[in-house]
């Protein structure tokens, strides 16, 4: 019986080893197969993956031909096959199914011999319990002091540095230094500590951001993703390769965030800046994230045959909309829309907004909340879409998740006193004894057309005079002063069946009362919607 097994680091001459041991059996005259795996992108993007193939190492003198590049279970079907004697080579091993283990073990009790290189986790857990022998190769840290237990990466994933803990530890911090000092020194922020949004997982203490709202747009993504079945089902398994792009994504915040939530990850953007700063990072953290630089357009032409299954994009399109024209845009939503396999989310500039609001000259209507529930809609590829409002948990705008199939459970909020109306985010600023702070801010849908909305409080006389401005869908409705003790008030507003709105009242008095650190403003009795 002979199954052996090589580990070790990256780069530490597992593969060389293995070039040795097939040039050794081939010369002696035996047969020897090199079998690599075909169903993993990381793997079988590189061109020289194919039969025919070489499969080379880092010593360039050395390379040995692929015979096949097969899917498991067709590789348990060629070990099944093999006469006694024969050497068959499983080299990048962790790209092939666990339960391929078993195959090996019965190639190997029929005297077929069996060599795996860099077997997966859950691979090796198998293998515990399977006779075999363990090749760990060992490499010295650069420092020439430590034997090295971590890798670190410059330029791209092949040529690492090995390292001890210690070195590694000083040297990845001066890697993300030097990149911080580099972000610092560049335009649009030329000499401050001052970016358009964080790095992921990095600490950015002291660093003024224009995009303060990152994570709380991630929750949103991954909210999604922890109520879509297909592709909760790709992330539990080893192989399933579940994919994430993000088009127009700055630095890699949320392609860098979701490559460590187990996403197969890309990311796209036109600044030369941002894609060399995520791919430097991608690099210090080791992970194969695919970041390119290019305009929305050009990227989605040039790529039509790429699907993901999480696609985001983060006020982008609009900019599509103010250089090339409105029909482009539409027709870059109608690409990403159809190439999201399972989760598409969207946030997009409306041109209420003061820097669009003269960009689009273009458009034959106004571009807001109701127009991209519309294009979703409308567009065909969606069975539910949900609104994250502004201001949820604070958002800066309004975010659109759109799933190809229903979701696993329903987004539901019933901590909110409000009839003819469901609550669609959590209601900021209102307390589960229903006192209100300073300010409430909630998503509303309606139930049925509304044409009037109606408010009944209680204000304490701590803040009684107060001045309430209430606001739907950022319209000032009125400003309205109370006095302590009951208050009703009821202002016309229209909204159809069905319509998205956010609900947000003001109040310029609070207080805070004793033993209680809340500032608390008035108590909301009753939201209705007539």
């Amino acid at each position: 019986m002979s199954l052996k097994v090589f580990t070790g680091l990256p780069a530490s001459g597992k593969t060389s080893t293995l070039i040795d041991e097939m040039i050794s059996r081939r010369e002696s005259g035996g047969r020897v197969l090199l079998v690599l795996s075909s169903e993993h992108e990381s793997l079988t993007k590189r061109p020289n993956v194919k039969a025919g193939g070489l499969m080379g190492c880092r010593d360039e003198n050395k390379s040995y031909p692929i015979d096949a590049v097969m899917n498991s279970s067709e590789a348990a079907s060629l070990l099944a096959a093999q006469e006694p004697g024969t050497m068959v080579v499983f080299d990048e091993a962790q790209y092939f199914k666990p339960d391929l283990v078993s195959s090996w073990r019965s190639a190997s009790e029929r005297a077929v011999d069996i060599l795996v290189g860099t077997p997966s986790e859950h691979q090796l857990q198998l293998l515990a319990n399977i006779s075999h022998e363990r090749v760990h190769i060992e490499v010295n840290c650069s420092c020439g002091r430590s034997p090295a237990s971590q890798v670190l990466y410059d330029k791209d994933l092949t040529y690492p540095l090995h390292l001890c803990a210690d070195c590694h530890a000083k040297q990845k911090s001066d890697a993300i230094a030097s990149l911080l000092a580099e972000v610092r020194r560049s335009e649009p922020f030329p000499n401050k500590l001052h970016t358009y949004q964080p790095f992921y997982d990095l600490d950015m203490e002291g660093w003024a951001l224009v995009r303060t709202d990152c994570p709380a747009r991630l929750n949103v993504i991954l909210d999604a993703v922890s109520r879509c079945d297909s592709v909760g089902e790709k992330l539990a398994d080893p192989l399933g390769q579940a994919s994430f792009i993000d088009l127009g994504c700055c630095s890699g915040f949320f392609s860098d965030a979701m490559a460590d939530h187990g996403f197969r990850s890309a990311g796209v953007d036109i600044s030369k800046d941002f894609i060399d700063w995520a791919s430097r990072l991608a690099n210090i953290k080791a992970q194969d994230v695919s970041y390119v630089q290019s305009d929305l357009m050009s990227y989605l032409t040039s790529s039509a045959e790429k699907r993901f299954d999480v696609i985001s994009t983060f006020a982008t399109v609009q900019w599509v909309m103010a250089q090339s024209g409105y029909e482009a845009g539409l027709a870059c939503f109608e690409a990403i829309f159809e190439r999201a396999n399972s989760i598409c989310v969207v946030e997009m500039g409306y041109t209420a907004e003061p820097i669009y609001r003269d960009k689009i000259t273009d458009r034959p209507t106004e571009i807001d909340r109701r127009w991209v529930l519309n294009l979703m809609e409308q567009s065909g590829h969606f069975d539910t879409i949900e609104l994250h409002p502004t201001g949820e948990n604070g958002i800066w705008r309004d975010i659109f998740v759109g799933f190809k199939e229903p979701p696993s459970s329903p987004r539901i909020f019933n901590d909110f006193p409000a009839t003819a109306a469901t609550q669609t985010s959590n209601a900021s600023g209102y307390y589960s004894d229903n006192w209100v702070g300073p300010e409430l801010d909630v998503g509303m849908q309606a139930d049925e057309d509304v044409s009037l909305v109606r408010l009944d409080g209680w204000c304490p006389d701590e803040c009684s005079g107060a001045t309430l401005t209430m606001c739907l869908s950022g319209q000032t409705l009125r400003e309205v002063k109370v006095q302590g003790g009951k208050f009703r008030i009821e202002l016309p507003y229209s909204v159809a069946k069905g319509g998205f709105f956010e609900f947000r009242v003001s109040a310029d008095k609070s207080f805070k009362p004793e033993g209680d650190a809340r500032e608390l403003s008035f108590i909301l009795l009753e939201l209705g919607f007539k």
